[in-house]
């Protein structure tokens, strides 16, 4: 499509300036190039943000689960979700590390923070492997 824009300019020859009516076709912007779209793959970065997020949620729920037993929280609500997914996190650790009671109804469950400090470092390696095979297939493709 081209459309056409008037200018009106003035001369100056010199002696006597005249109009000039002149015409300059105009184009429409040029089609931008078709992108092409390539199939999808999971980058190492993602992968190491999903398994950063998932180490981040099971050690808060682990942390809250030894916290609420430490304070001696009733099972209802907040508590009640954080000691089932709690249990069910720390439940592979349970019976390594004896649980004390410090008073009357508060618990210190130290299965939970065995279960933290074995999941971050599982998170920790995991993402360092991840991170290394990717750095990898990117050295081999370049």
């Amino acid at each position: 499509m081209t459309d056409v824009q008037v200018q009106n300019r003035v001369a100056s020859d010199g002696q006597s300036p005249q109009a000039i009516a002149a015409t300059t076709p105009m184009t429409a912007d040029p089609p931008r190039a078709a992108t092409t779209r390539t199939a999808w793959a999971w980058s190492g970065r993602s992968v190491i943000r999903i398994i950063e997020l998932a180490a981040v949620v099971a050690l808060a729920f682990l942390m809250l689960d030894f916290v609420f037993h430490a304070i001696g929280a009733l099972n209802v609500g907040l508590a009640a979700l954080t000691f089932t997914v709690g249990s069910f996190l720390a439940s592979p650790f349970v019976g390594i590390l004896k649980t004390t009671s410090a008073t009357q109804g508060n618990l210190f469950v130290w299965a939970d923070v065995l279960a933290m400090a074995a999941y971050a470092v599982v998170a920790i390696l995991v993402a360092g492997v991840v991170a290394r095979v990717t750095r990898g297939a990117a050295h081999r493709t370049a």
